[in-house]
């Protein structure tokens, strides 16, 4: 859902936790997913984003990327403009090494970038994703109903996804 009007829709995934025994094969997933992302005209046949809204918005996107690396975070894929003839098209972005404390995992991006930090445990991934300002929508993927239903009950945001990708 990232990349959806160019992750500038508010219910966007602006942030990641995954847990750390399956964290090193999810990254390699989705880097890989995020780097076949064709970026282009919205109006073609194919394209699967489009451009930011405005050189301003692409200057705020550019500046929060930069922001997290000096704050310690590692770019996988992308991590700045793309290169195009029109328009204001940032690289679809996939940043690791996250800190919770950092601006990319504290900060609506509304751009294509997903900041992934690891967790140990459910207590842990809880608290982290509890930790924002914004509390707009959550997904939870797990194969424990267990887990689903504490999750989605301890979880402070107004609408909480179970194992379901969040594309509209």
């Amino acid at each position: 859902s990232r990349i959806i009007n160019s992750g500038q829709v508010c219910n966007c995934a602006e942030r990641v936790y995954v847990h750390e025994s399956v964290a090193e094969e999810f990254v390699t997933k989705v880097t890989a997913a995020m780097q076949r992302t064709v970026v282009g005209d919205p109006m073609e046949k194919g394209t699967e984003m489009g451009p930011l809204v405005s050189k301003r918005q692409l200057e705020l996107v550019t500046e929060a990327v930069e922001l997290a690396v000096q704050q310690g975070a590692e770019v996988k894929c992308g991590g700045g403009p793309a290169k195009s003839k029109t328009g204001y098209f940032f690289e679809p972005t996939v940043l690791t090494n996250c800190r919770q404390e950092s601006s990319i995992m504290q900060q609506e991006t509304f751009g294509p970038v997903l900041p992934i930090t690891t967790f140990k445990t459910l207590d842990e991934a809880i608290g982290y994703a509890n930790d924002c300002e914004y509390g707009l929508t959550s997904s939870i993927y797990t194969r424990s109903l267990d887990v689903a239903m504490r999750a989605a009950n301890e979880l402070k945001f107004g609408e909480t996804y179970v194992n379901r990708e969040n594309f509209e």
